[in-house]
């Protein structure tokens, strides 16, 4: 009977432990509902589109249901939810203001 001494697995395949890479803040992954959403916001703003408010709000939403813990961006959260209620309120909360139609 021969005896073997260490392991019988080939040693020159084995590869040490090397822990994961931590993202900081400037290497976060692109988050894409979160880049749609202000997109989507900026149409929704600036050409008062119902449909690109709605789908602001829907990737906001989405983008926040989405996020790692590791992964989170307060600015881009407040931004994103921001364009969205912002978009919103341009295009249903768009009646003039009493002063506004006095000179008329």
């Amino acid at each position: 009977m021969m005896r073997v001494v260490g392991s019988v697995k080939r040693p020159d395949l084995r590869k040490d432990y090397v822990p994961p890479h931590q993202l900081t803040g400037d290497e976060l992954p692109l988050d894409v509902f979160a880049a749609m959403s202000l997109v989507l916001g900026l149409i929704g703003l600036i050409l008062r589109h119902k449909i690109a408010s709605w789908a602001t709000l829907f990737c906001a939403v989405a983008s926040i249901a989405r996020v790692k813990k590791s992964e989170f961006d307060l600015r881009l959260t407040v931004c994103t939810i921001t364009f969205a209620g912002m978009g919103l309120l341009m295009v249903y909360g768009n009646k003039q203001p009493p002063w506004m139609t006095l000179g008329k």
